[in-house]
């Protein structure tokens, strides 16, 4: 689901040939130990899902940009991220959009209906049917609705798109709610990409972010998966929540190896309680320490790497046969709002609450307040909120060349143009998180093993407002 095709000015990205490592280990470089080198550069830093990122999307974009955008014409397939927004009782980590209620088809009817309309006024914006090479559900708790539920959403989306013979079809699951009827049921409407959040075993730290399921149920959760014959089962884990220690996310990750999914997503905890307020129920004093943090973070790439799994990017691991990691070989990997992914440059069309769709010169965001969404399509109305409209091409080039650093870990520069952000590399190289080399006015940067443990440290040399004012969340 990435962006879409871009040409790129003077300064090119050279995709990378060379197999990813097994493993990486902590950064070393310039005599500073690995922990006060990661905490070095331990500042707030975007995940560069995007460029410019949404920090800078503003209410001057709305409906209209869209609505020019989808009436172009065109024959290339499409990506379909679908917000599902409802969740029965909220984790207190989480910053997603979403609606915490116990209605149930009470919600869900109306939100059927609201989705609906919008991809009716979609499709009347667009002078072609199009067809979908992806399609992913995302939320909240996108197996909040019922199977009926599900059944009318997905004959909604065929009504108004052609389905590819080889669609993508993912989905996000909460495995606490889940039973066989449902996961079967899911993978015989077209499912088969799944994605479930373990986040954490351990009772103790479950119960302090309020998300409860015991590990026999996701030993369930898992065979009923297999069983159904989803091609791909991701698992999120999150490093860093209260009551975490070593030793106890030690037993999260060997369930997590004795589960073998065949992708990992470990994400790092952003503490942000004055921002999110679900988390000020997080005592700030049971968060694990950055050394601790550190220290989690080693054991699980030391026993990923160790059985059979890749790293990908900077929080990502694969099997070494899976897609992902294919594309991680043979720099064909992409990013975008929803991490990283094998679709080559698709355009992303996100309808629901809070959805961004991903142009290569426009985003969107639709209205984040379900009742402002709910509002904008019954005026008739395509949902927007916000975004930006992206048309100069040294900005064009400089998402060019993040993608690199992010997707290929490696970017090729003129040393004329870009001569500040080749000397911001050379410190890096001092700290071992890059190799540089010359030749005939261009230079290559290539990002080392251990460097991918601060892969957006790098990637934010190409960001000037980056420099301006750091933003985004902390690396450990």
């Amino acid at each position: 689901m990435p962006l879409a095709s871009r040409p790129l000015a003077t300064g090119t990205a050279t995709p990378s040939t060379a197999a990813p490592s097994t493993a990486t280990t902590l950064p070393q470089g310039g005599g500073i130990d690995p922990l006060a080198l990661l905490l070095k550069h331990d500042l707030p830093v975007p995940r560069y899902t995007s460029y410019p990122t949404a920090a800078a999307f503003h209410d001057g974009v709305g409906a209209e940009q869209l609505q020019a955008q989808l009436a172009q014409p065109s024959e290339a397939p499409l990506s379909l991220y679908v917000h599902v927004p409802f969740c029965r009782h909220a984790c207190w980590y989480c910053g997603c959009n979403r609606v915490t209620t116990q209605l149930g088809s009470k919600v869900v009817g109306p939100y059927l209906a609201a989705l609906g309309r919008e991809l009716e006024l979609v499709a009347a914006a667009m002078p072609q049917r199009r067809r979908l090479a992806q399609l992913h559900w995302g939320g909240g708790t996108p197996n909040y609705l019922n199977a009926s539920e599900t059944a009318t959403l997905w004959e909604l989306i065929g009504r108004h798109f052609d389905l590819a013979d080889d669609l993508e079809a993912s989905i996000e699951l909460n495995p606490e709610f889940l039973d066989r009827d449902q996961v079967l049921g899911l993978r015989r409407l077209g499912f088969n990409r799944v994605s479930f959040g373990i986040q954490d075993a351990d009772p103790e730290v479950q119960q302090a972010v309020n998300r409860v399921v015991p590990s026999d149920q996701l030993r369930r959760v898992m065979g009923w998966l297999r069983e159904a014959g989803f091609a791909s089962v991701n698992v999120d884990l999150i490093c860093g929540l209260p009551l975490q220690t070593p030793e106890r996310f030690k037993a999260t990750l060997e369930l997590v190896r004795e589960l073998q999914p065949d992708r990992i997503a470990l994400f790092s905890f952003a503490y942000l309680p004055e921002q999110l307020p679900l988390q000020r129920r997080i005592a700030a004093a049971d968060l694990p320490s950055q050394q601790e943090r550190i220290a989690m973070l080693q054991a699980a790439n030391a026993l990923l790497c160790g059985h059979g799994y890749d790293a990908i990017g900077m929080d990502h691991y694969a099997r070494r046969g899976d897609s992902l990691a294919i594309a991680a070989r043979s720099g064909q990997l992409h990013r975008n709002f929803q991490g990283y992914t094998t679709g080559g440059e698709l355009e992303l069309l996100g309808v629901g609450p809070t959805a961004i769709s991903q142009f290569e010169q426009l985003f969107c965001q639709n209205q984040r307040d379900l009742k402002a969404y709910v509002g904008a399509l019954e005026r008739g109305e395509l949902p927007v909120e916000r975004g930006l409209v992206v048309r100069d091409p040294a900005v064009l080039e400089r998402r060019s060349l993040i993608r690199a650093v992010m997707c290929d870990f490696q970017v090729e520069l003129d040393l004329e143009r870009f001569a500040p952000e080749w000397l911001a590399l050379q410190e890096l190289a001092l700290d071992g998180l890059v190799e540089l080399s010359e030749a005939r006015g261009r230079g290559l940067a290539r990002v080392t093993l251990p460097g991918r443990w601060l892969i957006r440290t790098i990637a934010a040399v190409f960001d000037p407002e980056q420099a301006r004012r750091a933003s985004g969340s902390r690396l450990v």
